[in-house]
């Protein structure tokens, strides 16, 4: 995508984080990896159920409260396990006085080397207490990514994903937000060299591999309930518990639907299409529960080899910080083999971003996520994504549409014959990105989310539906450059879903998305 023109303003990120009220700003207005309301705890209410009546006139005596776990920390460092580092996909154990660790990865002479693509980990030994906390240090500060934490040890594919946090430099440190934590393994989406691990916990260890397998996290303190607002429009801006299909873990407003009821991050309707989301990998928190930010989330297609959509918060909180760093590179979430195996271009096409690298620049780290493949679709270099072209005013456009409470996008490529407002493109294979069988899209679209007022301080998902507005745009991939946003490129949202076979916006009950108002928008 053609570099837009640089921001004329730039924003303190610390200066925002401060200042920032509850849904205005997106590293947390529906969640980092948070939600802002908490579920209540049972069984507070004003009184024993009892009371005083059959059972005698005296109270119920109170059990004694089971004593919290000692914190514990917990270390391991390279110099004294190097001996039990015997390569990638060669799983060994080590014990020292904190109980046993599992470690399969490479020894890079001064630290256990994990890597994307390999059978790398480091297993914990099992607390009697919640681990809260991880701190890593590294050998080799130059290299940054994501540290992945899971439940299973996994394979060359990674199972059990809870939480991620990004590296970089000399050391990184994530407090979880999953409680029941009590035993974890470390993966990482890039090279990464660790020469200590640290794990706080609230309990002693219970030694060896200790007394079971890590439990599911307890869904009562869960900061991030599992979604289930209702998709129809309501009164009430409360959610309707069980009407939203989709499986997926986080409630976030740009979210599509996903289902995939077996968790093995393809969609259950189809299992050519991928899933995956990204936190931001630097050190951007969201607002209040000091969370890592959301950086998009992406459906990619193993038929077409191409993104189907992605889905992103849009702030300026996002867009200064950092510089454009083309690391153009495989995406470490989905499967590699489907992937582009290259940057290369072919069939009259550049490299047109789907979340912008402008409009994620908080951070090297999280610039280098949008370099990802599965971030990137093909678009006719000539007339679409140049400057003047189609696509790019639309673009353009956009950026005018950020406000403070938020802009929820989801930018779509769609891959049937397609006609509309003069333009006409039919389905093609071409060769690109270092492959021969890619489908060059025939439309892209933006499906759009964000409060009437732009500046209201509320949660999309709080608001009724006269406080919203949602709309979509079209732009055929054969369109003319010169072309700008116009009302016939607009479609409501419910009309997109018919023509895309998506559902958007199914965490946000009061979206209006069957009607739209093109002033609103143009």
């Amino acid at each position: 995508m053609t570099k837009r023109l640089f921001l004329t303003a730039t924003i303190a990120l610390s200066a925002l984080l401060l200042a920032c009220e509850p849904g205005m700003f997106p590293f947390l207005p529906e969640g980092g990896d948070d939600n802002t309301e908490q579920p209540s705890t049972p069984g507070t209410g004003g009184g024993d159920e009892n009371g005083g009546g059959e059972n005698g006139g005296g109270t119920t005596p109170t059990p004694e409260p089971t004593p919290e776990p000692t914190e514990v920390t917990a270390t391991l460092t390279y110099a004294e396990c190097k001996s039990a580092v015997k390569g990638y996909g060669k799983s060994a154990t080590y014990t020292n006085a904190y109980g046993t660790w599992t470690i399969c990865g490479y020894d890079n002479s001064d630290a256990i080397q994990l890597n994307s693509g390999k059978v790398a980990y480091i297993g914990t030994p099992t607390f009697e207490g919640d681990i809260t906390r991880v701190i890593l240090e590294f050998s080799d500060a130059s290299r940054s990514g994501d540290i992945l934490l899971c439940t299973e040890a996994g394979t060359t594919a990674v199972s059990g994903q809870f939480e991620e946090f990004g590296f970089a430099g000399s050391a990184s440190e994530h407090s979880l937000e999953t409680k029941g934590v009590k035993r974890l393994y470390i993966r990482s989406s890039a090279c990464a060299r660790i020469s200590k691990v640290s794990i706080i916990a609230g309990g002693s260890s219970t030694g060896d591999n200790g007394g079971g397998t890590t439990p599911e996290p307890d869904p009562t303190p869960d900061p991030t309930p599992d979604p289930t607002p209702d998709p129809t429009p309501d009164p009430t801006p409360e959610p309707t518990p069980g009407t939203n299909p989709s499986t997926y873990a986080y409630d976030w407003a740009e979210l599509p639907v996903v289902v995939d009821a077996n968790k093995d991050g393809r969609l259950d309707s189809n299992t050519s299409l991928y899933y995956a989301h990204h936190l931001c990998a630097g050190s951007e928190k969201n607002a209040q529960r000091n969370g890592t930010a959301r950086n998009y989330t992406v459906c990619y297609s193993g038929t077409h080899h191409c993104p189907l959509w992605v889905a992103a918060p849009r702030h300026k909180s996002y867009e200064s910080g950092a510089s454009r760093t083309n690391a153009y590179g495989k995406d470490p979430k989905i499967p590699s083999n489907i992937q582009y195996n290259s940057k290369d271009t072919g069939g009259g096409c550049n490299k047109g971003h789907m979340l912008g690298s402008a409009e994620r620049l908080s951070s090297t780290a999280t610039n280098k996520q949008v370099f990802y493949y599965t971030n990137i679709a093909p678009q006719y270099s000539s007339t679409f994504n140049t400057g003047g072209g189609a696509w790019n005013n639309l673009e353009d456009h956009v950026d005018g549409l950020v406000c403070n409470d938020t802009l929820y996008v989801v930018i779509g490529c769609y891959f049937d014959t397609f006609s509309r407002n003069g333009a006409s493109a039919s389905p093609s294979t071409i060769s690109f990105g270092g492959r021969s069988d890619v489908a060059c899209p025939t439309m892209f679209y933006y499906a759009l989310l964000r409060t009437k007022k732009g500046n209201s301080g509320k949660r999309v998902q709080d608001c009724s539906a006269s406080e919203l507005q949602c709309a979509a745009f079209t732009i055929c991939h054969k369109m003319a450059k010169g072309h700008k946003p116009q009302a016939a490129d607009m479609m409501s949202i419910s009309d997109l879903e018919k023509l895309t076979g998506v559902t958007y916006f199914p965490n946000v009950p009061n979206a209006p998305k069957a009607t739209y108002n093109a002033n609103d928008w143009l």
